[in-house]
């Protein structure tokens, strides 16, 4: 909320609520590097995301359906 004084008038509570749409997340990799592997295995590799700002960042992952058939 800001107060806002008015010369020679009254003063005003206006309370401010905003979205942020610029954010800076940051990756700990900026690319993935898998290597060769048999068919039925499989591979992990760990991202890390950071946010440098104070302001609280909220976000999710939407999963994809795994293609079940190769072209």
């Amino acid at each position: 909320s800001v107060l806002l004084q008015v010369a020679k008038g009254p003063t005003y509570k206006i309370r401010l609520h905003a979205a942020v749409l610029e954010l800076s997340l940051n990756l700990s990799k900026n690319t993935l590097q898998f290597s060769d592997i048999l068919v039925g295995q499989c591979q992990i590799q760990t991202v890390r995301l950071y946010n440098r700002f104070q302001v609280p960042c909220k976000w999710f992952i939407k999963g994809v359906e795994p293609v079940t058939k190769v072209k």
